[in-house]
């Protein structure tokens, strides 16, 4: 006798099983626990990421107060105002992008705004002078030169954690979210 194949009966995936959509107001209680989460991880990194320049500048503060010659103490204040600087970008930089391209109105805001965007590029000159005043030294001076690649360190931590921070945008969410019209 021949091998008898039997055929399976095919059938829809059952309902109860499968993947139930979301109305609009559970899609939007989704999307602002999503959001609300995500605030306070930010808020978490940003004072980590804050407190962690400050924390390195005290390395400075020694060579600052009592150094022996005063390009030592130079490049040690050098040294602690970009890593104060690099805190107060982590700070005070708006994680959200501005969607609809307006700048501040007033006077005082434009001039905060263009001294803030001055700030990442200010402290990257002074970190790239402590790194050239690093590899050209050696050990002249009291201060250990390794340290003046610190603040060239903590400034692209910064940076990197501040784009990081900025990848997660749930407005493509709110775009995509379904209009439930109900029966």
């Amino acid at each position: 006798m021949a091998a008898v194949r039997l055929r399976k009966v095919f059938r829809y995936p059952e309902e109860s099983g499968g993947r139930e959509e979301l109305d609009e107001e559970e899609q939007e209680r989704v999307i602002e626990l999503l959001q609300s989460q995500n605030d306070a991880r930010n808020a978490q990194y940003s004072m980590v990421f804050t407190a962690l320049p400050l924390l390195t500048a005290v390395i400075f503060v020694p060579s600052v107060l009592s150094a022996s010659s005063q390009a030592e103490r130079l490049f040690s204040f050098l040294g602690l105002v970009s890593l104060i600087t690099t805190a107060y970008i982590m700070r005070c930089s708006p994680l959200q992008p501005d969607r609809k391209g307006k700048k501040p109105m007033n006077v005082h805001n434009q001039r905060v705004a263009r001294i803030h965007a001055a700030l990442v590029p200010g402290s990257g000159m002074v970190s790239l002078l402590l790194a050239l005043v690093y590899f050209s030294t050696g050990s002249s001076y009291g201060t250990r030169p390794v340290f003046y690649l610190i603040p060239g360190a903590m400034l692209a931590t910064i940076l990197i954690a501040q784009k990081v921070m900025r990848s997660v945008d749930l407005t493509s969410l709110k775009e995509l979210q379904y209009e439930y019209k109900g029966a």
